[in-house]
């Protein structure tokens, strides 16, 4: 009997020990750098709005703390207690931190992250019309029922409206009004500093690890699923000249965190950066 105890013990010490080991990895880890040109630095004439992929969002866990309708803000709770019912249509919101939204205010070239419902599976379109150019630029993609997120890198400057459609039906609109680039904007020569700050350009890789998020300065920035592929490697873009903090964060199938390292550095703009993780 004492023997089957002295095993179940040391079974669950080298359970521990291997979870302790795993959540805090001290496999090789590695920064590399080189030149990078932002989107930025493109021409004008050729830039053009993105849209990627749809990936499939876990709303449990990930609701928002307010919705944002107009001048009106509510908790998620009272907004969800008011309107308790499955939407009928395709629903699409801006996500911004704690807040969702169908109405923001963003730089051209700044990603915007995009919540779209759909409450059944199939095709839907989501359009981009440009007030300012009279242009209208179209996505079409394969939905399954739920809740999905999608990046929206807008390049139009002035008021662009984002309808998403299933079928026949159309669902609610949203507002985006887009200012120009600090270098395309008039500016005095006290601005100067502001303007070559740039961007840099950050990839993931690991051949180990899989299905993680990553954070920076402690705010979701994108996960190696964004890409819509589970191939440990996320890529993004933050600020450059600046210090900041990259978190990697892997969950087990009930949320809990088997997985979490963090980098603090400073970043240079216009650099493309590696971090090998093995």
């Amino acid at each position: 009997m004492r023997f089957k105890h002295y095993v179940a013990a040391l079974v669950a010490l080298i359970s521990m020990l291997a979870v302790s080991a795993y959540a805090s990895p001290s496999g090789n880890q590695s920064w590399t750098e080189e030149p990078w040109i932002s989107a930025t630095e493109v021409p004008q004439e050729n830039r053009a709005s993105t849209l990627s992929d749809p990936i499939a969002f876990n709303l449990s866990g990930n609701e928002p703390q307010f919705i944002r309708l107009g001048g009106l803000q509510l908790n998620y709770s009272d907004y969800i207690s008011v309107a308790a019912f499955e939407p009928l249509f395709s629903e699409l919101w801006i996500r911004k931190g704690a807040v969702w939204s169908r109405y923001d205010q963003v730089t051209a070239g700044e990603d915007v992250d995009l919540i779209v419902h759909t409450p059944q599976d199939g095709g839907g379109d989501i359009y981009l019309i440009s007030y300012a150019n009279s242009t209208i630029k179209h996505w079409n993609f394969k939905f399954p029922t739920g809740y999905h997120r999608l990046k929206l890198r807008p390049e139009e400057s002035g008021r662009l409206f984002i309808l998403p459609a299933q079928g026949n039906e159309p669902g609610n609109a949203l507002i985006l009004d887009v200012l120009p680039r600090q270098s395309e904007q008039s500016f005095s020569p006290l601005d100067v500093n502001s303007i070559l700050m740039g961007d840099a350009f950050v990839t993931i890789k690991s051949q180990r690890i899989r299905g993680y998020d990553v954070y920076v300065d402690g705010v979701f920035f994108s996960s190696d699923t964004s890409d819509g592929s589970l191939d440990g490697i996320a890529s993004l873009t933050i600020g450059g000249d600046k210090t900041h903090t990259i978190t990697i964060s892997q969950r087990d199938g009930q949320g809990g965190i088997i997985n979490k390292n963090e980098h603090t550095k400073n970043f240079k703009r216009e650099t493309a950066y590696t971090l090998l993780m093995d």
